[in-house]
């Protein structure tokens, strides 16, 4: 066999560079010397770096920053309150009034007999105190007990009643308090805030002691002091805003909205708003100039506006897998920078790939300590080189030029329609928590649109078991529906059943063997954690539509036809305990986009920069998954199987 030969085929030879180690220490062969200097000029020519630049390394620079601080917070009761940190600013935003469910009621109603106590052994020994004194009166009053449905109560009523018999766990949790513990949630609905109505416990003068008033007159500022201690320990431990008008969440665009005010120090405001925060984290971008400064004197107040000059010397900034300036250094291979496999379209990728490549060492650092809640300037930045030669480093967006230059961090202006957009350029640090902690859902719900429905639901996924923590919204609809199915049972029948006289020879009364092929149905049923929101017109509008929560009829023997509510705080919204609604709900039309949207409502916890722990409930929305369908049909001529 002959096999041709290619003339053409290249000859390959590989040659590498590489240190042949001829003794145990390796400090020679890592220091890799070259015996040919001239080769290592070769290779600085051929990277470019003998040409010559007109620039030196800085050694030094000046900058100039004013800051100004927040003054101000306007919550949701549109009331200005001075700002304060005590507490982290996402803390004040996001905090809603839980439901004070079984066990924090008991943890609750411990801590007031612990204050009780206190209270009274320190008391003035005129009147003498005994610790316990009054346990077995106020867990009388202020007991753990169970629903009864009563024959005489309305369906509403008995749905309210059957909803807490439905938690099991949350049953035997009460069951087992019943009598040992005090009612925490009780003894708060009972005061509302207001330590003074715990004067209704006390006796008056050669008053008897009974059920309701049973508190001796002499121990009647031990009373009122542990009841005050005790209402601010609540606020404390919860971080509750002082009513419902008082937060910031609105419903009918299931997000928070806020405004804080910066004081410019020369007689004039700023006023700051985010009118759409729902992120869960606090940060400069949920904000917004909502309008200029005004102009006010020319002087500047020294203690509101603060003026700095830094001179210093700049670091060279740097990040992870960062390639190294110098030729001869070992480099972090955690980060493979030049394996990154970009295509024509991955702009971001490439511009990143040659921003880290090429540019990454031309960066200088200033550290500068900027207190949070600040509203910070940079004037400007001198700096001065190795040659003595002095550089003013202006802002890449300078005054006067177009909207779309390169800017970073900076806040929209609100402006008129037909008005240019313009930016503030200052930058904003808000007084927030760097990281949280957050519990499994409490409550969530999933807005879906139905178009086969032409409606919106709010599927209640996630319901409140009672002791803290969530259930799944559809097991706890079918343990309501088998509650109600358990007091069907209980019903008496009658002994003895009357019928009606029949004429067995009238045509109407003989039996017949005929049976129908088709059945009508008026219409089916969804599960209970299924609550609908109809389209309504906008009041004063025939054009803008909004959705209103509306309700399903649950139909069982016992009862008339009532409506189905939800369970959730937030759906529960203008529903009392006994399932009657005092006001509407109404959710904006553009809320719920055809990928739904899902909310869920959790505790969170920080650590504050004081060392202080900082505990909440509030809630976040995120995007859904699309739309749905419940399966409601009416008017349905269905196959007769029976």
């Amino acid at each position: 066999m002959i096999i041709q030969y290619d003339p053409c085929e290249p000859f390959r030879a590989y040659n590498r560079l590489e240190g042949r180690p001829r003794e145990e220490e390796l400090e020679d062969s890592l220091a890799a010397k070259i015996h040919d200097p001239l080769w290592m000029l070769a290779r600085q020519y051929q990277f470019g770096e003998l040409k010559g630049e007109d620039a030196g390394s800085a050694i030094f620079a000046k900058a100039a920053i004013n800051t100004v601080r927040m003054s101000s917070f306007t919550g949701g009761n549109g009331q200005k309150n001075p700002y304060t940190e005590d507490i982290p600013l996402e803390t004040r935003v996001e905090r809603l009034i839980p439901e004070i469910d079984f066990k924090l009621s008991a943890k609750l109603g411990k801590k007031f007999f612990l204050l009780l106590d206190e209270e009274g052994l320190a008391a003035n020994p005129s009147s003498p105190y005994a610790a316990g004194m009054y346990r077995g009166q106020l867990i009388h009053k202020f007991p753990f007990s169970l629903p009864k449905i009563e024959e005489e109560d309305t369906a509403q009523v008995t749905t309210a009643k059957a909803r807490v018999l439905s938690l099991q766990q949350a049953s035997s949790f009460v069951r087992a308090m019943a009598g040992r513990a005090l009612n925490g949630r009780m003894l708060w609905t009972a005061l509302g805030g207001d330590f003074s109505k715990i004067n209704t416990l006390v006796l008056v003068s050669n008053e008897a002691a009974s059920p309701d008033k049973f508190i001796l007159a002499s121990h009647k500022a031990i009373l009122l002091e542990a009841a005050k201690k005790w209402i601010s320990f609540v606020k404390k431990e919860l971080n509750l805003p002082e009513n419902d008008q008082d937060d910031s969440w609105y419903e009918e665009r299931l997000e928070y909205s806020f405004r804080t005010t910066i004081d410019e120090g020369n007689t004039s405001e700023t006023e700051l708003k985010a009118d759409e925060y729902f992120h869960g984290h606090l940060d400069w971008f949920a904000f917004d100039v909502a309008k200029e400064k005004e102009s006010g004197s020319n002087g500047f107040d020294d203690s509101v506006r603060k003026r700095e000059v830094l001179t210093v010397i700049p670091a060279e900034a740097s990040f992870a897998g960062m390639p190294n300036s110098r030729w001869w250094e070992m480099e972090d291979g955690s980060i493979d920078l030049g394996n990154l496999k970009a295509s024509d379209t991955d702009i971001a990728k490439i511009l990143v790939t040659q921003y880290a490549l090429q540019y990454s060492n031309d960066w200088l650092a200033i550290p500068y300590d900027l207190p949070t809640g600040s509203f910070a300037e940079v004037e400007g930045i001198l700096v001065r080189d190795a040659f003595g030669q002095n550089y003013f480093v202006d802002a890449a967006h300078k005054e006067g030029e177009g909207w779309n230059e390169w800017n970073m961090y900076a806040l929209s202006v609100d402006k008129d329609e037909f008005e240019a957009p313009a930016f503030d350029k200052r930058i904003l640090l808000p007084a927030v928590a760097a990281k949280t902690m957050e519990s499994e859902a409490i409550e969530e719900i999933k807005f879906i649109r139905d178009e086969m429905a032409n409606m919106v639901w709010g599927i209640e996924t996630r319901v409140p078991n009672g002791l803290g923590g969530g259930m799944d919204g559809y097991e706890a609809a079918q343990n309501l529906m088998s509650t109600f199915e358990r007091l069907i049972k209980e019903e008496e029948i009658e002994e003895t059943i009357i019928l009606p006289e029949v004429n067995v020879n009238a045509v109407d009364s003989k039996a017949t063997t005929y049976k129908p092929q088709l059945k009508y149905q008026l219409g089916n049923s969804v599960s209970e954690n299924w609550i609908p929101f109809i389209a309504i017109h906008q009041q004063g509008s025939n054009r803008e539509i909004h959705f209103q929560r509306a309700s399903m009829p649950r139909i069982i023997e016992l009862y008339e036809p009532h409506a189905i509510r939800p369970r959730t705080q937030l759906l529960r919204k203008g529903i009392n305990e006994n399932d009657n609604q005092l006001t509407p709900m109404y959710i904006n039309e553009e809320e719920i986009p055809r990928a739904g949207v899902k909310l869920t409502g959790t505790y969170q916890r920080t650590r504050w920069y004081n060392g202080e722990i900082v505990s909440w409930y509030g809630r976040r929305k995120r995007t859904g998954r699309g739309e749905g369908s419940s399966g409601l049909r009416f008017d349905l001529v269905l196959d007769n199987k029976r």
